[in-house]
């Protein structure tokens, strides 16, 4: 907050004494009508709304400060983003304005409100008749608001308590006033300051509507008695009738949140601290001089609608652009040589995982995979083994990047981790699954059977294609699904090439794959033979050389086996060169 230097500041003129006829009980009625005690919503641009449900009570014995004035004063005040601009015209200080819970900003984000940045003055001319305060132990909370906190930290799970706390500031505010000011106001605002000014007096009368209309002020108020404009100075009319008093300055708040109990807090602070995971954990390991770190957390509470991605034989840039306009800083990245390519997000879709390719000390490349199944194609060379990053129950909110000099292309990414935030939506589609070990050589084109999935729980594998001689030349597999009564059948790609003897594996109704074990050389897999939940196993595929491997499926809390559903890995133009499973609930 800061003020022009030119215009007259705290300008005070005597205005007539207030004679209150009924004592303590017209403040008390003016104070009613001014929502003191209500808690204020701060997660519209637009300006603070006031709750229906008054939030605090005065502790046994305390009382709020009420003290006469009679002031008519002029401040102007710069603001640099719309939001301040637009709590500044209703008459919130810069501090007030300031004054949000990490629970409120996360608020503020989802509603996805473009924050325009600029350069806005607002002159705020004010009749203050009443000052208010009161101090915040003074305060506790209401009974019901107390209730509504104790039982959102009773929910279930992490997205249930922070939606049910959500609602809880929706109802009865994110903040409750501390000290305000009573009386009557006008406020102007504008992105040029000389629009500020009335014209000369005899020039047209202001004291109604139509005439305030004629200004060129971009945005004018008026709170509580009728201004006026005589003689070169503004004055107001029926300062007397008290009835026309309102709220015109609030100067200092608390969060809602700080009336509760020191032990409420602490739980919602160590809830809170559970928004955001960083995934995967062990990509971020000691930094050296020659590292930079690049960090998302300041959109973490923001909304992804698409993420930007070069690349070469390096990823050489990821840039997040959000669904309220912002964008992520390029993080680094020295590379030039790359294309750029933009993967768009829909409206309720978030990326929900990630494959991420890492070799020799640098990222080599990605693939995202969404809420609703899709998959983004493969970005870069795919060098090295793939790393699974996801976190359950989240989504992508930024990345956590370091870079390195490399020898040739300057700064280099040598490690990315994903942010996840846990209080967006209550379950992630196929998060329950699990993902074997990788087996087999990091050389090869990557592939991923997930395109085909997408997000499916009912289709199944029918039967497994294997080429095979000395090693496993390909695999293919046939899967089918029923939708709205229809039975649907697909296959995916051959995954390595057409050398070797053709075999198949067919599964009856009700037969799924829950072992898999085989072997793996220096440049490929060799053998591969499955089981399934009847007992029943495959034909040996392969010669068998280099390594063994086996793969068993996971089982469920009632202690039944998960299911084979799809396959990732690599492949060459003459076999498979190394696979990873994916095991799914039945």
């Amino acid at each position: 907050m800061s003020f022009d230097p030119n215009a007259p500041v705290d300008n005070v003129v005597s205005l007539p004494e207030c004679t209150n006829n009924q004592g303590e009980s017209l403040n008390d009625s003016i104070l009613q009508k001014a929502g003191w005690l209500h808690g204020y919503r701060m997660d519209d641009i637009c300006g603070p709304r006031v709750s229906a449900r008054q939030v605090a009570l005065y502790v046994d014995g305390a009382t709020a400060f009420v003290q006469d004035t009679n002031e008519l004063s002029t401040e102007t005040i710069v603001t640099s983003t719309k939001r301040e601009t637009n709590y500044v015209h209703h008459g919130w200080s810069m501090g007030a304005i300031a004054t949000v819970s990490p629970w409120t900003l996360s608020r503020i984000a989802a509603r996805n409100h473009p924050n325009a940045e600029g350069t806005w003055y607002t002159k705020l001319t004010k009749a203050k008749r009443l000052k208010v305060e009161v101090m915040l132990e003074d305060l506790v909370p209401v009974p019901e608001f107390k209730a509504a906190i104790e039982n959102a930290l009773e929910q279930p799970t992490t997205y249930e308590k922070f939606q049910a706390i959500y609602r809880a500031l929706d109802r009865w505010g994110d903040v409750v006033p501390l000290e305000i000011e009573i009386g009557s106001s006008l406020a102007m605002t504008d992105t040029e300051i000389d629009h500020l000014q009335f014209p000369e007096t005899g020039e047209r009368n202001f004291n109604s509507a139509a005439g305030l209309s004629t200004i060129k002020t971009a945005d004018i108020t008026v709170v509580g008695d009728s201004f006026g404009w005589n003689d070169g100075k503004c004055t107001t009319e029926g300062v007397m009738q008290d009835p026309q008093w309102h709220t015109i300055k609030t100067k200092k708040t608390a969060p809602t949140i700080n009336l509760l109990a020191r032990e409420l807090q602490t739980q919602l602070s160590e809830l809170y601290a559970r928004r955001l995971s960083y995934v995967p954990y062990d990509r971020m390991g000691p930094l050296r001089y020659c590292h930079k770190t690049y960090d998302d957390n300041q959109h973490s509470m923001k909304t992804i609608s698409s993420v930007m991605i070069r690349f070469s034989d390096f990823i050489e840039l990821l840039t997040a652009t959000y669904f309220d306009g912002t964008m992520s800083s390029k993080h680094g990245g020295g590379g030039h040589v790359g294309t750029e390519h933009k993967f768009i997000l829909a409206r309720d879709e978030h990326i929900a995982e990630m494959l991420i390719w890492r070799h020799e000390g640098w990222v080599r490349g990605f693939q995202f995979i969404t809420s609703m199944g899709r998959c983004s194609p493969q970005y870069g060379t795919h060098d090295g083994l793939p790393t699974i990053a996801r976190s359950k129950g989240g989504v992508l909110a930024g990345f956590l990047i370091h870079t390195s000099k490399h020898s040739q292309h300057g700064e280099m990414y040598s490690d990315v981790q994903g942010v996840w935030r846990h209080d967006f939506i209550p379950r992630v589609l196929k998060e329950d699954d699990v993902y074997s070990d990788y087996f087999g050589d990091s050389n090869g084109h990557a592939f991923n059977d997930r395109v085909l999935i997408g997000n499916s729980n009912s289709i199944r594998v029918t039967s497994v294609e294997i080429r095979s001689g000395d090693c496993i030349d390909s695999i293919q597999f046939t899967y089918v699904d029923v939708i709205d009564g229809r039975e649907f059948k697909s296959v995916t790609p051959r995954h390595g090439g057409t050398g070797g003897s053709s075999h198949q594996f067919v599964l009856e109704d009700g037969e799924h794959i829950v072992t898999i074990s085989g072997w793996h050389g220096e440049q490929r897999i060799t053998q591969l033979c499955f089981g399934t939940n009847r007992g029943r196993t495959s034909e040996v595929y392969g010669a068998g050389k280099g390594q063994s491997f086996s793969s068993l499926a996971p089982r469920d809390k009632d202690g039944n086996y998960f299911r084979l559903q799809y396959i990732c890995g690599k492949d060459n133009d003459s076999s498979l060169t190394g696979v990873m499973f994916v095991w799914t609930p039945c």
